[in-house]
């Protein structure tokens, strides 16, 4: 039971949640096929380990699996400045919404305050 109402609250949060936008989307999608390629030419390499030939053939091929492996560590470093500058963000956004709802206790507060010290007008008795 604990669960679904664990479920049924991150269903409310991710409706909240805005939608990632277009640039991240695609960084995504990059990265992610990026590392489907590499799976499926493990795959493909796993296949043919009895191949001789065909190994010395990829031997001369080496070198794009060293500039995808950068590329892939590029992604990632990007990944972690987009995630910290996100949370950096999140953060001020977080404190600005906290100091706003702090003055508007204050405020309310002071109302409150105010009409505690007011006298109630007294009617005039005839």
């Amino acid at each position: 039971m604990p669960f679904l109402v664990k479920l049924k609250t991150i269903k409310f949060v991710s409706s909240i949640q805005k939608p990632m936008k277009k640039n991240r989307l695609i960084f995504y999608s990059v990265f992610g096929a990026l590392h489907l390629f590499i799976f499926f030419f493990s795959l493909y390499m796993d296949g043919q380990k009895e191949n001789i030939q065909f190994l010395f053939q990829l031997q001369g091929k080496i070198w794009m699996l060293k500039y995808g492996s950068l590329l892939l560590l590029l992604l990632m470093s990007a990944n972690v400045i987009l995630h910290y500058r996100d949370n950096r963000r999140n953060q001020r956004e977080k404190d600005q919404l906290n100091q706003e709802l702090n003055t508007l206790k204050a405020k309310l507060y002071d109302l409150q305050e105010g009409t505690k010290k007011t006298p109630a007008p007294e009617t005039p008795s005839k």
